[in-house]
């Protein structure tokens, strides 16, 4: 999907300005694009932090101001300011901006302009959807609200955009939606919000609008969001998102394990039966990809049991797991850094899933990196996953929408064949993969689509979960024999010792 910040931020810039957008995931900046560049604006978050220093300094090669923002400039603008970046902006851009068209009026640099407070998102501008070739995308990207309400401490969200939720009107949403649809956009459309009902009653509000403006067009959109867990004691805005358009949540589960959820500030999942809260979900209509982690300081051994446990009682194919990493500016990095345990200041290793643990736990990180390997290898063994797909929709109530059918795009056709030669002919699993598509066809008729499009995300998993072993097996081979690993390893081990020796030798006075 597009970077919906610097479409937002393009909104925000004088309207006589002339403005081109580049999408670095993908495309290229060409020598036409440098030539006829004045002022260079790159956003992007701490997994993309090469390409952002290589941007800066191809800029200023090219004797080009250059202004950076987003998730990484904002823990690190004098990084930023390291690579040759003219002003660094911290914070969000609304409040920003006077400042910003000030600061390049006057020719200013090596400046961090930093945001008092939070915006009012009521007074944000439809972002620059124009400025972006949507046939490029297999989603777009919305923006409702900003913030959560919750405290989770691996978490920098509320250190970036707060705990208090703002969000926009229904009118601002539907007038972007429209402007999506005035493109030609009909597909998937994603509420980026952290949290969608941070706010239930200004949640339900849009939904209530969002009802009629959907069946007006004949839903040919559909919506997708993340959320947290709390929502399946909502019934009533659980029918709302699916009369509305919604067809899958991304939810932060974590864990299972009360005692992590304790530690780490997940209150509102510790107090309620995760399983039935998703069965609950899944059964109004809506499909639930499950954000997990491995590495909590309280974790027992067994989290990959666990996990799959919970997958397979309440029939999520996918579930989005990661190793812990504490991430900057986070209560966790904080507490682990006052611990003496983060193995490393940078954030140059920081990935999703692909990475290890950037602190030492409390118990051996082998065992930890074996049970994440273990259960990509038996979430995504394709019998398994196609089964637990076909449970997922069996499970859900009858549609509430009724959608027009509509032709697939060509990437959609391609990816559809590239599936059912590979998993219908190549693959040993292929004799599964017919008896289950054609239990799909019989039982779940309607959600066909979507089961169809579960199987090709297998084709993602399938090979990843490889790539995931290799990678973690290497860089645990390399840790072994690293010397600093092991002193690392060592030094907290006493460290452990010595303040458990402290804290029993208080409890004895």
């Amino acid at each position: 999907m597009p970077p919906l910040g610097l479409l937002t931020v393009a909104a925000l810039l004088p309207p006589e300005w002339r403005l081109a957008f580049r999408d670095l995931t993908f495309q290229e900046i060409s020598p036409a694009d440098w030539e006829a560049c004045d002022l260079l604006c790159v956003s992007g978050m701490i997994v993309q932090h090469q390409g952002i220093i290589q941007t800066i300094q191809e800029g200023k090669r090219r004797g080009k101001t250059v202004v950076v923002g987003g998730p990484w400039a904002f823990h690190f603008p004098e990084d930023a300011l390291a690579a040759g970046a003219d002003l660094v902006v911290k914070g969000e851009a609304e409040l920003i901006m006077p400042q910003l068209l000030e600061s390049l009026e006057r020719r200013e640099s090596g400046k961090v302009i930093t945001a008092v407070g939070h915006a009012d998102i009521e007074q944000s501008p439809v972002p620059r959807f124009d400025l972006v070739d949507v046939n490029s995308y297999q989603n777009m990207a919305l923006q409702f609200s900003r913030g959560c309400p919750f405290n989770c401490d691996f978490c920098d969200i509320t250190l970036m955009l707060g705990r208090r939720m703002r969000t926009k009107t229904p009118r601002q949403v539907l007038k972007e939606l429209q402007v999506i649809d005035d493109l030609g956009w009909r597909g998937n459309v994603f509420f980026v919000d952290d949290n969608f009902i941070g706010s239930p009653v200004k949640a339900k509000g849009l939904l209530k609008e969002l009802i009629p403006w959907m069946g007006e067009r004949g839903h040919r959109l559909d919506f997708f969001t993340q959320a947290s867990v709390n929502m399946a004691a909502d019934s009533e805005l659980l029918d709302l998102m699916v009369r509305a358009g919604f067809t899958s949540v991304f939810l932060g589960i974590e864990t299972t394990d009360v005692d992590s959820l304790v530690g780490a500030g997940k209150m509102q999942n510790a107090a309620v039966d995760l399983g039935e809260a998703c069965l609950k979900i899944s059964r109004a209509g809506l499909q639930i990809t499950a954000g997990c982690i491995i590495g909590f300081d309280q974790e027992k051994p067994g989290a990959d049991q666990r996990l799959l446990d919970f997958a397979i009682r309440t029939h999520i194919p996918k579930l989005f797991v990661t190793l812990l990493q504490a991430g900057p500016g986070t209560e966790l990095w904080d507490r682990l850094d006052r611990e003496g345990r983060l193995l490393s200041h940078s954030y140059e290793n920081l990935t999703n899933q692909t990475g290890l643990l950037n602190f030492v736990p409390t118990r051996p990180q082998e065992e930890i990196v074996e049970e994440f390997i273990h259960l990509y290898e038996r979430l995504y063994e394709p019998g398994f996953y196609l089964e637990q797909s076909l449970k997922h929709f069996m499970d859900m109530e009858p549609l509430k929408v009724k959608k027009p059918f509509s032709l697939p795009r060509l990437f959609e056709v391609r990816a559809l064949l590239t599936m059912f030669f590979r998993q219908g002919v190549l693959y040993p699993s292929r004799k599964q993969f017919w008896k289950t598509l054609f239990a799909a066809a019989r039982k779940i008729p309607e959600r066909i689509p979507f089961f169809l499009s579960l199987c090709v995300e297998l084709e993602h998993y399938t090979e990843y979960r490889h790539t995931i072993a290799r990678e973690l097996r290497r860089q645990m081979a390399e840790l072994a024999s690293h010397p600093d690993g092991k002193e690392a390893v060592e030094l907290w081990s006493t460290k452990k010792l010595l303040s458990q020796n402290s804290r029993n030798r208080s409890a004895s006075k």
